[in-house]
């Protein structure tokens, strides 16, 4: 039986110095993968994380970003 596919998934990185803890986020979020951890947004579900953009788009204070991995060419 084949086993399934490994894939990495974006998870969002939220700067705890900027995050105001509004919550705007945590109602966007369709996974429902943030929480509000003392006053501040954290990923609290990342399993269940698809990274849709929304919580990034939203946040009034540019809080949340999207990680990227730059891979090098080995030619």
């Amino acid at each position: 039986m084949k086993q399934p596919e490994a894939r990495e998934k974006p998870i969002p990185k939220i700067d705890s110095d900027l995050c105001d803890g509004c919550g705007l986020c945590i109602r966007v979020c369709p996974e429902n993968a943030l929480a509000i951890v003392n006053g501040k947004a954290v990923v609290a579900q990342a399993q269940a994380c698809e990274y849709h953009g929304y919580c990034e788009r939203i946040c009034p204070v540019k809080a949340i970003s999207r990680p990227f991995q730059i891979i090098f060419s080995q030619h």
